[in-house]
C-alpha cells in the first residue's frame, strides 16, 4: 500500500511539475514603434491652419514614438523613449513647416486681387522681407521651429510604468496600465497577445489627443 502511495504521488508531482514547465515564459525586453504619421499630419494641420491660415499642402513624413518594455519573473517596466520622440517631431517639422508655409501663402496671395500675377518672393520683396520667416517675426525656418520646439513638453512623454503581469495561455495582462474599451469604459489591465514571438495588442492613443487606437507590436530583442 505505501509503494502504490509512494508511486500516487511522485505521479502527482511529475504532472504538476509537467504543468508548471507547459506555462509560456515571456520574460525578455521588447521594443515596440509607434508611428503617429497618420494622426499628427491632421493633428499638426489643423493647429497650424488655426494659428496662420488654410493650407492645401498635406503633411508627409514619419512620426514614429518608441516604446519599449521589459518583462522579468512576473513584473513589467513600460517606458516611452522621451528624447527620441523629441528628435522625431523634431525631424517631422523640419521636413513639413516650409512647403505648409509655402502653401498658406499662396493661398493668401490668390484670394488678394492685387496680388495677382506675383509670386511669393516679389510680395515679400514688396513688404520689405527676405523670407516667410520674417513676415512672423523670426530670422529663419530653424529659429521657427525652435521656438515651436519650446512649446513641445518633452516630459509629456516621459512615461514610466512599472507592476505585475499575469499569464493566461498565448497572452499576457499588464495590471496598472490604464485602459479605454470600446464602449468609451476606462478600466486597468493591458492586454497583449504573443503572436510569431512577439506581443502585439491596441493602444490607447488619448495622451496625444487621438480618439482613435492603434495596434501595436513588440519585438522581442535579440540576445
Amino acid at each position: 500500500m505505501m509503494k502504490k502511495l509512494g508511486a500516487i504521488a511522485l505521479t502527482a508531482t511529475m504532472m504538476l511539475s509537467l504543468i508548471g514547465c507547459s506555462k509560456k515564459n515571456f520574460d525578455g525586453n521588447y521594443t515596440a514603434d509607434v508611428d503617429l504619421s497618420q494622426y499628427m499630419g491632421t493633428v499638426m494641420k489643423d493647429a497650424m491652419e488655426s494659428a496662420v491660415g488654410t493650407s492645401d499642402y498635406e503633411w508627409t513624413g514619419t512620426l514614429v514614438v518608441p516604446y519599449k518594455l521589459e518583462l522579468s519573473e512576473g513584473e513589467y517596466t513600460l517606458t516611452v523613449d522621451a528624447e527620441a520622440t523629441s528628435d522625431n517631431f523634431k525631424a517631422y517639422m523640419e521636413e513639413n513647416i516650409e512647403p505648409f508655409m509655402t502653401s498658406v501663402f499662396e493661398n493668401e496671395i490668390a484670394s488678394e486681387p492685387s496680388l495677382e500675377g506675383m509670386t511669393i518672393d516679389e510680395v515679400l520683396e514688396a513688404a520689405g522681407y527676405s523670407s516667410i520667416w520674417e513676415t512672423m517675426g523670426y530670422e529663419s525656418k530653424e529659429d521657427f521651429i525652435a521656438d515651436y520646439m519650446t512649446e513641445f513638453e518633452v516630459s509629456d512623454f516621459e512615461e514610466e510604468e512599472t507592476g505585475e503581469y499575469e499569464i493566461d495561455g498565448d497572452s499576457i495582462t499588464l495590471k496598472g496600465v490604464e485602459t479605454v474599451g470600446e464602449d468609451g469604459e476606462e478600466g486597468e489591465g493591458w492586454v497583449l497577445t504573443y503572436e510569431d514571438g512577439n506581443l502585439t495588442g491596441v493602444l490607447d492613443l488619448s495622451e496625444f489627443d487621438i480618439d482613435e487606437d492603434t495596434d501595436i507590436t513588440f519585438v522581442l530583442d535579440a540576445e
